[in-house]
């Protein structure tokens, strides 16, 4: 089952990514309060404002930088989100359409995708594994 194997790397590669992702935003918070404790503050844009001309020009571009990094990086993680809703959505159906040439009963077909619906809820990997671990045992 090629779908479930992709959507469950995606998952084991989320934890990564989330853990890099909180690091960078950790960051980000650290330097804003910096810029804060200078006297300046960090506009929506990124754009650090120095009103009592405090902070260096050197340092203001090193921090505007990192900060468009830091969006940038957080921007293209939406992408990979639509990617694993993706490889979810086809791993389910891969396991629906599993379970309809095993079992040749839709009934069955729909009672296995309501359990995954209420799973899904909680945890879409658990939901997988609970689709192949009923696969595995018809």
């Amino acid at each position: 089952m090629e779908k479930v194997k992709k959507f469950k790397e995606l998952c084991s590669e989320m934890e990564q990514r989330k853990k890099n992702l909180d690091e960078e935003l950790r960051e980000y918070i650290q330097k804003v309060n910096h810029i804060c404790d200078l006297g300046g503050f960090v506009s929506y844009e990124d754009k650090v404002i120095d009103p009592s001309n405090s902070i260096s020009d050197e340092l203001k571009r090193e921090y505007e930088y990192l900060f468009s990094q830091i969006r940038k990086h957080v921007q293209s993680q939406t992408q990979w989100i639509d990617e694993i809703n993706q490889a979810y959505k086809e791993a389910q159906d891969e396991i629906l359409e599993c379970v309809q040439q095993k079992t040749r009963s839709q009934d069955m077909v729909n009672h296995i995708q309501q359990i995954m619906g209420r799973i899904i809820q909680v945890n879409r990997l658990a939901a997988i594994e609970y689709g192949e671990q009923f696969i595995a045992n018809i």
